[in-house]
């Protein structure tokens, strides 16, 4: 039964980018539900446990493809959300004017926008790819039939629904804390992708590990 233990290890590890991101999300967007919350953890749910299971499918033949560019891509894509949230925080920050304030109730003006968590899922997840890889050296031999593996994927996608929607909350409370200031919001969430997208290059590079 190491298998098991394995798949709750890996779906721990893989749910620390998506608690980062899912604190973000919970800090930028004012009018968040908890529908919208479970969307959120959803998605990086969906991606953790997704794109692991490509990464095992497409097997060792696609190993060396992966492991050099699936930290680029992911860096750039969450560095391009991130920047982008931190530029529109920062020109609220120029032109606050009172008269004309975004805040609505103690809202951040910064509403939901479902494409835009999609983004971030996939972003997120394509450094995954390689772990299934992993899955398929690590977990393949000590499993005795095929669907414990994909119970494995199972595992992880769970895991990163628990973690992720305590992330939401907990970005939430702290908008709550920020009493909506939507500048604030959007640049410390943004912030927090890019240092995301960052730390998951250096750890392609070898250079950092988690």
């Amino acid at each position: 039964m190491e298998w098991l233990w394995l798949s709750f290890i890996y779906g721990i590890a893989l749910s620390m980018d998506c608690l980062a991101l899912s604190i973000a999300d919970g800090l930028i967007y004012g009018d968040l539900t908890q529908k919208k919350a479970f969307f959120i953890a959803g998605v990086f749910a969906l991606g953790q446990g997704l794109f692991p299971l490509i990464g095992y499918l497409l097997g060792v033949a696609f190993s060396q493809w992966i492991d050099r560019y699936d930290h680029w891509v992911a860096f750039v894509l969450l560095v391009f959300i991130g920047g982008k949230m931190v530029l529109e925080g920062l020109i609220g920050m120029v032109k606050a004017n009172p008269k004309e304030n975004c805040e609505k109730n103690g809202r951040s003006c910064r509403m939901f926008n479902y494409p835009e968590v999609i983004f971030q899922g996939v972003a997120d997840s394509i450094d995954a790819l390689a772990v299934g890889i992993t899955i398929e050296t690590n977990i393949h031999a000590d499993a005795g039939a095929t669907y414990e593996i994909y119970l494995a994927f199972v595992i992880i996608a769970l895991c990163t629904l628990a973690i992720s929607l305590l992330g939401v909350f907990a970005g939430k409370r702290i908008n709550l804390l920020l009493k909506g200031k939507y500048e604030i919001s959007n640049v410390l969430g943004g912030t927090v992708l890019m240092v995301l997208g960052a730390l998951i290059l250096l750890e392609g590079l070898n250079l950092f590990h988690w």
